[in-house]
């Protein structure tokens, strides 16, 4: 699931791509298999503790369901829930551009007992574009719906991976919903067993924002083998 992959929370954008990215790419775990992203962010007032597993049942389709345990310092606690289906139209090859349509719904139950749970509603369009060597960008166009103030944005997303050595990966994207702010993210992602166990470390912020609402991310993620029916 490549899954991010959005999202003002799952961070801004509703894409919710895979960890640690959230500029969703166009690939989605191995058919059969199954895997696990799970991560904690933290900020100058609160702490985001995620985790999303996602499987592959066939029929080029990913299927995730997942949620957070937010704590922020004037809010208190809140949870958020996600579900999401992915469907590959083309996967990403050597000289392929990948496409893909992931629809999706988030529910946030506030801390305060006098405030009713929001529905977010979100569609994004992940494209990969191969550069040769393994460096890839991602392009995402969606649109996002929030249910509790009635009103719909678009939203976008610009990424890229660069492979360092054959296990360290360097990422960079920007990303965000139209009159919500343009974030950006820096950092890196290792495979401690390829193709099976990656941990990653990131930095972001909002363009225009005080240092003091930044953000770090450090998360792992678990692909299994094929082992579905």
């Amino acid at each position: 699931m490549l899954l991010a992959m959005g999202l003002v929370v799952l961070c801004a954008g509703h894409a919710h791509a895979a960890r640690p990215m959230n500029t969703d790419d166009a690939n989605i775990v191995d058919d059969k298999a199954c895997q696990l992203e799970s991560w904690v962010k933290t900020t100058h007032a609160s702490l985001e503790r995620w985790a999303i597993p996602g499987c592959n049942f066939g029929g080029e389709v990913e299927w995730s369901v997942g949620g957070n345990a937010q704590t922020e310092d004037a809010m208190g606690k809140t949870q958020f829930w996600v579900g999401q289906v992915k469907k590959r139209w083309v996967p990403v090859g050597e000289q392929t551009v990948g496409i893909s349509t992931t629809l999706g719904a988030m529910v946030t139950r506030p801390a305060l007992g006098d405030k009713p749970e929001d529905k977010d509603y979100y569609l994004n369009v992940p494209v990969t574009v191969p550069l040769g060597q393994d460096r890839v960008i991602h392009l995402n166009a969606g649109w996002v719906h929030h249910q509790a103030l009635g009103v719909s944005h678009p939203t976008w997303g610009v990424g890229g991976e660069l492979p360092l050595t054959a296990r360290i990966i360097a990422i960079a994207e920007t990303y965000g919903e139209a009159a919500m702010g343009t974030r950006y993210q820096v950092g890196l992602r290792m495979w401690v067993v390829p193709q099976r166990v990656q941990i990653d470390t990131t930095y972001g912020n909002q363009v225009g924002q005080p240092e003091h609402l930044r953000w770090f991310t450090v998360g792992v993620r678990l692909l299994s083998p094929a082992f579905l029916p």
